[in-house]
This record gives structure tokens, sequence and C-alpha cells, in this order.
């Protein structure tokens, strides 16, 4: 045998699996051993079955798995990556003693027979000792129903979990559905729901986590984060006494930032010294000229300069850009003290993006601290991520919002733009603009959530969509329906 790379011991059967595809099966009462291989290459994990004298193993490898039989030294079934099956096994284990159970790299969680093909059970048919919260095994207008009630109730000041006291046209049999859904929830998650402190941005964090919508809690995640801003922001500013300084005064509670994985959504600050400390790391592992060339690139259109000109006088004589880059490096150093050049260098800069070299122009108009000009150049390239990474980290938060906005507007429909109301108004008119957007999208939960925090702007579209496009005034689903809602795993 190779190098031992796992080892599963069950009774007086031992098994040993190496880094060559090879298994040794010990008979550890007789002693003896028996050696097979495989040609399926490293074994990557083996687990015996459960349950007493069931001596089935199962075998992970790099490109599928197999169950053998211990006692007949045999393969009983197998699945291969490229001829059965088209996602790659990341972990195996039983299920039952009979059912094994695969994660693949397709984010699926797969439960199957012996034989190594799919299976299918009914939940109705499991005889589950505890209630299990999962949603998405209701009819989808349920589930739909199910999360308008955990996140809104209108109708009362006080938050219920008890939806069969709710008055709106349903089946019993899919009231009662909902109904044990919530009751599996935990008593500490019912606490928190019903609780009266809790605002709406917490609760619907919440309920995206409780229903695993990344999307939402991605969205929800931002605007809380965005708003509490914005409130703290429009805090009148108090007195500080004296003697103490502003930076100790009351205002001055550190508020954190967004993490990184939100990417331009970030605050603007916070994101430019992540990318100055991006490059810094790329810079120190820099092995050829064209690593050089784009760190020097990226320092230029992060404002700094002077280590830009340090890269671009590292490129040797015998480089062919070695000119290019030298006289760059004269630019970049004498364009801060030549302001009549600047007209000039716009210039060349517009010629240079029209003849097709967008990336050149850009960073031209960054040297000539034009990059308002540089992100409409790219937005209307079609560059729009790019054109919110250079907003990020040379405009100020304004500019930087009004390109954001003009991306916002590209990725859906141009919106009306109120320039002559009160905050108030505006915030309501926003949210009806976005309730608006939610309903031409087929979002009618959210259009009714969004709609109801806009006070009296959100009245009007609030009462359509009760009247027209209401949850719950849909049609009951026929007995069939209602038993297909408890649906199929695979």
């Amino acid at each position: 045998m190779g190098s031992i790379a796992c080892i599963a011991w069950k009774g007086d059967t031992l098994v040993l699996g190496d880094v060559d595809g090879n298994l040794n099966f010990w008979d550890l009462k007789a002693r003896l051993s028996r050696a097979v291989p495989t040609h399926r290459g490293w074994v990557k994990k083996i687990r015996f079955a459960p349950g007493k004298g069931n001596q089935k193993l199962l075998v992970m490898y790099t490109d599928g798995a197999e169950v053998w039989d211990t006692k007949e030294v045999q393969m009983v079934s197998s699945i291969r990556v490229g001829r059965n099956v088209n996602y790659r096994i990341l972990d195996i284990d039983w299920c039952t003693s009979d059912k094994v159970v695969l994660a693949s790299d397709d984010g699926c969680v797969r439960v199957l027979e012996m034989a190594m093909k799919s299976a299918s059970y009914r939940m109705d048919e499991q005889d589950l000792t505890d209630p299990v919260w999962c949603p998405y095994l209701l009819l989808p207008r349920a589930a739909l129903t199910l999360k308008a009630f955990l996140l809104l109730q209108p109708w009362s000041d006080t938050f219920t979990m008890d939806i069969t006291q709710i008055d709106y046209i349903e089946k019993d049999e899919i009231k009662g559905l909902i109904q044990e859904q919530l009751n599996s929830l935990s008593n500490d998650i019912k606490s928190v729901l019903q609780d009266p402190n809790l605002n709406l941005l917490q609760r619907c964090l919440l309920v995206s986590r409780l229903f695993g919508d990344e999307s939402d809690l991605q969205f929800w995640t931002v605007a809380a984060h965005y708003i509490q801003s914005f409130s703290q922001s429009c805090q009148p500013s108090e007195s500080n006494p004296k003697g103490q300084t502003p930076a100790e005064g009351p205002q001055s509670t550190p508020f954190s930032h967004l993490d990184i994985c939100h990417d331009t959504l970030c605050e603007s600050s916070f994101f430019q010294r992540f990318q100055l400390e991006r490059v810094r790391l790329q810079e120190v592992k820099r092995s050829s000229y064209e690593h050089t060339k784009k760190c020097a690139d990226q320092l230029l259109l992060l404002g700094q300069t002077d280590r830009a000109v340090q890269l671009l006088l590292e490129t040797s004589a015998d480089n062919s850009s070695y000119y290019c880059d030298s006289l760059k490096a004269c630019l970049v150093t004498t364009i801060t003290s030549s302001g009549p050049s600047q007209s000039t260098i716009k210039l060349v800069a517009t010629n240079m993006i029209a003849n097709g070299k967008l990336a050149e122009g850009v960073q031209l108009l960054c040297l000539i601290d034009k990059a308002a000009d540089a992100c409409r150049y790219l937005q209307t390239y079609g560059e729009w991520n790019r054109a919110a990474w250079l907003a990020k980290v040379r405009l100020n938060p304004a500019e930087s919002s009004d390109v954001l906005k003009r991306w916002a507007d590209h990725l859906c429909s141009p919106q009306s733009s109120l320039t002559t109301a009160s905050p108030h108004k505006l915030i309501g008119a926003a949210f009806v603009d976005y309730a608006k957007l939610l309903r031409s999208i087929g979002l009618k939960q959210g259009a009714v959530l969004w709609a109801s925090r806009a006070g009296e702007a959100g009245k009007e579209l609030l009462g359509e969509l009760s009247q027209t496009e209401g949850m719950g005034l849909e049609p009951s689903p026929s007995e069939e329906e209602v038993d297909n809602s408890l649906g199929n795993i695979d």
C-alpha cells in the first residue's frame, strides 16, 4: 500500500485506504488481510454503515464514491463524476443503515439508495419526532403568506403567532400547515418576533435569516446600516461640556463599517482604504513586468502618484515599454504644477477614449482630477462596475451617489426626479417608487411592505394592492394541491 489516507474500524473488520486508491480489508479475528486496487485515485474518506452486523462500507474518492460489502469484499454500487453524474462530491456519510447522503459542489444534499440512485420520500410518510421549520415545504403562495405574516401585521397593535385567528379567505388545511410551521419555531425566536420593541429593519433581517433568503438578507443588512448612519447624522449636535473636545463628545461613538463583501456599497473611505491595502499586497508579490504595470495603473487611479512613478521608473531599458513608461512618469510628476496644460490633456484623453483607448483615457482624466468625467465615460461605454469602483475611490460621497444612482436607473426603469420637496416627502415618494418597482416584477408581498411604510404617500398604492393583488385573496388550492404541498425531497 501507499501512504495511508484514512482508516475505518467496526467489530472485527479494519479497512485502510491509501493515496493510490487501494483498499486493504483486515479480518482482525482471523488475522487475514486482502488488498483491492480500485484504480480510482486518492481515497478521501471511508465510513461504515450504522447498525449492528451491518458491514457495508461507503468510500469517497476524488471523482466519486462507492459502496462496498466488507464481508464479501466486493463493490455493491458506484457513482462517478462525468459518467453518471455531473456534480463533484464534497462529502459523504450514511443517512440511515441503507441510505447514503452526499454533499455536492452544486449546493445540494442528496439522499440516495444503496444502489447510488436518486431517492425521493414524501414528508408525510416520515415519522418525524420533532416539527421541522422549513417554509419551502409549503405551497409557494402559502410560504409567501407565512413570510408576510411574520413581517407585518398592520391590523393589530400586538404581534401574534396564531394565524388561524386571522380572518382571510383560505382553506383550513393551508392555514393548518402554516400554523404548524409557526409552532415549530423555537420559543426564543417567538419571543423576539413578539417583542414590541423590535423595529421593522430588525424584523426583516430576522425573517430573511429564517427563510434563508440571501438576497433579502444582504439588502436589509445594507439598508439597516445606511438608515442607522443617516439617522445618527441627522441627530442635532449637542454642545460639549466645558473642557471637552468635540472628539470626546457624545457624538464620537465609533460606527461600524459594512463588511467588505458588499464591495462598492461600503463607505467610500473604508472602500478606498481596503483597495490601497489590496494594491500594496499585490505590489509586494509582483514578479513580472505585467504585474508591476497593473499595480502602477491601480495606484494612478487611486491617486497614489508618487508610488506609481517609482514603479514606472523600474521598467528595464531592454523592455519595449521603457520609453512610454518613462514619458508617463515625467507626465505624472509635472502634471500637478502645470494648470494650463490640463485642457490639452483632457482633449487628448477624450480622443483616446473615442478611439478605443478607454482605460488610458480614464487614467489621464484621473490625473487632472476629472474622475467624475471619467466615470461618465465608463458608464457611457457600459463599464458600470468600473465606474462605481472609480467613484468610490476618487469622488466625494455626493458625487459617488450620483454615479450609483445612474447605475440603478440603468438596471431598472428610470424613476422620476423629485428635487423640491421636504425630506419626509422625498423618503415617502422613494418608498412608493420602490414599492411600484417591486409590484412590476411580481414581488407583491414586498410592495405591500414598502407601501405601508411610506405613510400618507403610500395609502393609495396600498389600497390598490389590497384590492387587486392582496395576499391570500387568490382561489384556494384543491385537496390534491394541499397534498402535494408536502413535496418531495431529492
